[in-house]
């Protein structure tokens, strides 16, 4: 599957505080949260990713929903920006859930019905597990269940720590967000790109130590899982595409000259 392009699919933006996200290290300033990597504010967004080849349309998690909470503005534009890309909903073959959190799998059946109708839905087995044995309310999770089960009979189960959803797209189970929060490994003409789902909420989580989120259910799981996908990244230069990560914009790790990690934006 050769992806010509990764494009983005705003549903909702929201402007958050960093400290409602984002714990800081023990040793960052007191006024942290107006530090230069939040200058002008966090405008986070969500929504999803679009993948496309000659035969396959994979959608990469279903944004928040119609149902967005007050405060959430713009919101309900996914089915409005595929149309901009030229996809109906007929023509999605796959949705990928990187984690069955609300604010990825909104539009999965936002009237009871799959909205998706004629394509495979891929959560992994430890969220799909987890979600349906109830966790406690909260966090991400309430009202997720109702909308899974709708979808229930399209959803294909991945299981292990990599499942192969075409040529050069991967599922890839890095654990800690929630049990089965997954990255999207895609292998392109100009190299590594990563989805990051919610893996890292902000750049600064994956160049600097001791950083945490609120929303991780494994505190300890999700800073391994940042640390592995630092390091190969790092390694690789592969490009990262993190859900809410500022404006959108994807990025790079790279070393400084005094070997310190930093994070390069990339304009696309």
């Amino acid at each position: 599957m050769a992806v010509p392009r990764i494009d983005p699919v705003l549903d909702a933006e929201a402007r958050v505080e960093p400290n409602m996200i984002l714990v800081p290290p023990a040793s960052a300033a007191h006024d942290w949260h107006a530090s230069s990597w939040f200058e002008g504010g966090w405008v986070m967004p969500m929504g999803g990713y679009l993948l496309r080849s000659a035969d396959r349309t994979i959608l990469v998690d279903a944004g928040l929903g119609p149902e967005a909470p007050a405060g959430i503005d713009p919101s309900a534009q996914l089915l409005d920006n595929l149309g901009t890309l030229g996809v109906t909903t007929e023509e999605v073959t796959d949705v990928v859930v990187t984690h069955v959190h609300i604010d990825h799998v909104g539009w999965l059946a936002p009237q009871g019905q799959p909205l998706f109708e004629y394509a495979r839905h891929h959560v992994h087995a430890a969220d799909w597990d987890w979600i349906r044995s109830g966790p406690a309310s909260g966090a991400g999770t309430d009202g997720v269940w109702d909308i899974l089960g709708k979808v229930s009979d399209l959803v294909e189960i991945a299981s292990g720590s990599r499942t192969e959803i075409a040529d050069a797209v991967a599922m890839r189970l890095l654990a800690g967000h929630t049990p089965g929060n997954c990255t999207v490994d895609v292998e392109t003409s100009d190299g590594p790109v990563v989805l990051l789902g919610d893996t890292a909420y902000h750049p600064v989580l994956l160049v600097e130590g001791g950083w945490s989120s609120h929303a991780d259910l494994d505190h300890a799981g999700a800073a391994r899982s940042r640390e592995t996908v630092a390091d190969e990244a790092e390694r690789s230069g592969a490009l990262l595409f993190g859900a809410h990560f500022p404006g959108g914009a994807p990025g790079r790790v790279v070393r400084d000259g005094a070997g310190r990690r930093q994070w390069c934006s990339v304009t696309r």
